[in-house]
This record gives structure tokens, C-alpha cells and sequence, in this order.
């Protein structure tokens, strides 16, 4: 009876040791994991705000580029301007300059 008494005592110490090793593991893979989403969520929260900096970029550069004019108007305005220079030319020559 002593020896059965035993053998039980000793599975149970074994269970007991095995049962304290995995709750160990666990804590650790609990820990590390823990770590690793503060990670996540420090890079996630930059990735946002880089996302937010680039559409802000985006939206100015669309406006730039409806502002700015065409390269036909350009033309058309040099053209103008220096059509309107030549007739001031003119007008100086003619009143003696």
C-alpha cells in the first residue's frame, strides 16, 4: 500500500512539475507576444500617419496641377504680350521718343 502511495505521489509531482513548466512557457509566449503587438500598434499608428502625410501631399499636388496653366495658354499669353509690346514699340515711335 505504502508503495502505491508512492507511485501516485510521484505521478502527481510529475504532473505538477509539467503543469508549472507549461504555465512558465505560457507567461513567457504570453509576454513576447504582448511585446510584439505594442510593436505592431507603434508601427501601425506611423504607417498611419505617413498614409495621412502622403493623401495630404496628393490633394495638394491635384490642386497644383488644376491651378496651373495649360501650355497652350502660355502660349497664347506670350503671344499676347508680345503683340501688345510691339504696338507700345510703336506708339513710342510715333510720338518721338
Amino acid at each position: 500500500m505504502a508503495d502505491a502511495l508512492r507511485q501516485r505521489l510521484d505521478r502527481i509531482e510529475s504532473k505538477t512539475a509539467l503543469l508549472r513548466k507549461k504555465i512558465v512557457d505560457l507567461r513567457d509566449s504570453h509576454n513576447a507576444d504582448m511585446s510584439r503587438i505594442s510593436n505592431l500598434e507603434k508601427s501601425n499608428l506611423m504607417q498611419k500617419k505617413e498614409i495621412e502625410k502622403l493623401n495630404a501631399q496628393v490633394q495638394y499636388l491635384s490642386l497644383s496641377h488644376t491651378i496651373a496653366p495649360k501650355t497652350e495658354e502660355v502660349l497664347k499669353s506670350r503671344d499676347i504680350l508680345a503683340q501688345l509690346v510691339r504696338e507700345i514699340d510703336r506708339c513710342i515711335a510715333d510720338i518721338g521718343y
